[in-house]
C-alpha cells in the first residue's frame, strides 16, 4: 500500500514538474523578449551619451523621468536636458575641434541584473566605466566608476527608463 501511495505522489510530481517547465518555458520566452528590449534601450541611452545625440538620450526616458546622482537629483526630461546638454555641447566643440578619435568616450556597462517586480516594471542594477579618450594618439583611460540602479517601465511596446541612480565608489 505504501508503493501504491509513493507511485501515486511520484506520478503526480513528475506532472507537476512538466507542467511547471512548460509554463516556465512560455513566461521565459517573454522574459528573454522583454530582457533583450530592456538591453536595448540602456544600450541606446549609453550610445546617445557617447555620441552627444541629446533628443536620442532624452528618447529613452520617460517624460517624468528622475536621474539621482550624489551631485544632484534631476526630476522631468526638461531638468534632466539642462544638466546633460551642456556636457554633451563641450564634447561635440572639442570633437569638432580636436577629431573624433581625440575625444572618444565609451560608457561601458556590465553584470547586469534584472528584478522584475511585475510584467511592465523593472529595476536594472550593473557596474558602469567611463572610459575616455585624452588626445590622438594617448591611450583611453578609465576616468570614473560605479555602480546604478535603473527602474524602466513598459510604455505601449517601448522600455523607457524611469529613473536612473548612479553612484561612484
Amino acid at each position: 500500500m505504501g508503493k501504491l501511495k509513493l507511485l501515486a505522489a511520484a506520478g503526480m510530481w513528475s506532472g507537476l514538474v512538466v507542467a511547471t517547465a512548460q509554463a516556465a518555458d512560455v513566461g521565459n520566452d517573454g522574459v528573454a523578449r522583454d530582457r533583450m528590449a530592456i538591453e536595448a534601450t540602456l544600450q541606446r541611452y549609453v550610445r546617445a551619451l557617447d555620441d552627444s545625440d541629446i533628443d536620442a538620450y532624452l528618447a529613452t526616458l520617460t517624460d517624468d523621468a528622475r536621474f539621482v546622482a550624489a551631485e544632484g537629483s534631476y526630476a522631468g526630461k526638461t531638468a534632466i536636458r539642462n544638466y546633460v546638454e551642456p556636457v554633451m555641447k563641450s564634447r561635440i566643440a572639442r570633437r569638432e575641434k580636436e577629431g573624433a578619435a581625440a575625444t572618444a568616450t565609451h560608457h561601458v556597462v556590465t553584470n547586469l541584473s534584472f528584478e522584475f517586480s511585475d510584467r511592465d516594471n523593472v529595476i536594472v542594477r550593473a557596474y558602469w566605466m567611463f572610459v575616455v579618450a585624452h588626445g590622438s594618439g594617448k591611450p583611453m583611460t578609465i576616468d570614473i566608476m560605479g555602480s546604478e540602479q535603473d527602474s524602466l517601465i513598459r510604455q505601449g511596446n517601448t522600455w523607457l527608463i524611469k529613473q536612473r541612480q548612479v553612484a561612484t565608489p
